[in-house]
């Protein structure tokens, strides 16, 4: 039997419900929005039930997980609600804007006895997956430094189409809290939780928004070797994006898109062996746990990780300015 799902939000929620799809063993039952165009439309292309209510559509008893896709300030409200209603729960990244609304996300999931992943769809991806596996064995070694970067462009105008990018309520930050958080995450997955970030500082330079722009972080990992944070919506050519590690046995990079690997010895492969039955995105890993009673592969612990580190970040930096 199909594990059924419900997508509230349909502007990056569109692009999940047509993953939910095309992923077998499961299938889409409904779609949420205000937006009636952008309702209509999915209704129409996917042939499923339509909400414009989101109280209503969690009284859908044919639905058994809620995908939440709306503003990252609202996963908490709607995640809660869901769970309240005894939906089982993936909600898109940053899991919420503070770790304590995190906290309160995961609370109602346990209280409700219901399952919450967090879709930070990089840890999905096979050669990062196989990679984590290689650090955690030893083949790599120690790590010597370690770099997330997200050099993005984005204009005025995304920010100015919606009423709560680059707001702290509703964005929780702005280049680091939006789109930086995934290499946030893949730092902290791969290098572990950093010991403490030693200097930060984040402004604003190229838009009009009251987060910021551009951050820049230095932190002490994990083994108490450095790394360093850099994130911005400045960058025109938006050409760099990942983390680059460096190790004693060898140094690993993603930051154009493809992971490339140089160990010590010259060669270009790792030879550490993976399950290979690790999910390929959120949904799979829904249904993995759903039908095999497997943990969730990215938990709501997993997901506050970088959230965590986020608020370390906003809280050490200072504000700096153009000049």
């Amino acid at each position: 039997m199909a594990i059924r799902f419900g997508v509230v939000g349909l502007g990056m929620g569109y692009a999940r419900a047509k993953l939910v799809r095309k992923t077998e063993g499961a299938e889409l039952v409904a779609v949420c929005d205000i937006n009636q165009e952008r309702l209509q439309k999915a209704v129409n292309e996917f042939q499923c039930k339509g909400y414009s209510d989101f109280d209503q559509m969690l009284n859908d008893k044919d639905i058994d997980v809620v995908y939440v896709m709306t503003p990252s300030g609202m996963h908490l409200d709607f995640g809660e609600k869901a769970a309240n209603a005894g939906k089982h729960v993936i909600t898109t990244k940053p899991m919420e804007v503070t770790v304590s609304r995190c906290r309160r996300f995961i609370d109602a999931c346990k209280k409700n006895k219901v399952n919450l992943i967090v879709d930070f769809e990089m840890r999905y991806h096979k050669d990062l997956q196989k990679l984590k596996y290689a650090i955690e064995s030893g083949e790599l070694g120690e790590i010597i430094f370690a770099e997330a970067r997200c050099k993005w462009w984005r204009t005025q105008e995304y920010f100015d189409s919606t009423n709560w990018r680059g707001t702290w309520k509703y964005d929780g930050g702005g280049s680091a809290a939006n789109q930086g958080i995934h290499v946030i995450d893949l730092l902290v997955w791969l290098c572990g939780d950093p010991k403490k970030v030693i200097a930060s500082r984040y402004g604003v330079f190229a838009h009009n928004i009251e987060t910021e722009d551009l951050t820049i972080a230095i932190i002490q990992l994990k083994n108490g070797n450095y790394g360093s944070i850099i994130t911005t919506t400045n960058h025109h050519l938006g050409d760099e994006f990942g983390v680059s590690i460096s190790f004693e046995n060898g140094s690993i990079s993603n930051l154009r898109g493809e992971l490339k690997i140089k160990m010590k010895d010259g060669s270009e492969q790792l030879k550490t062996e993976v399950p290979a039955d690790l999910p390929g995105n959120a949904v799979e890993d829904m249904i993995r746990v759903l039908t095999k009673n497997e943990k969730p592969y990215i938990s709501g612990y997993e997901g506050m990780r970088s959230i965590e580190l986020l608020e370390k970040i906003y809280k050490k930096g200072k504000k700096f300015y153009k000049i």
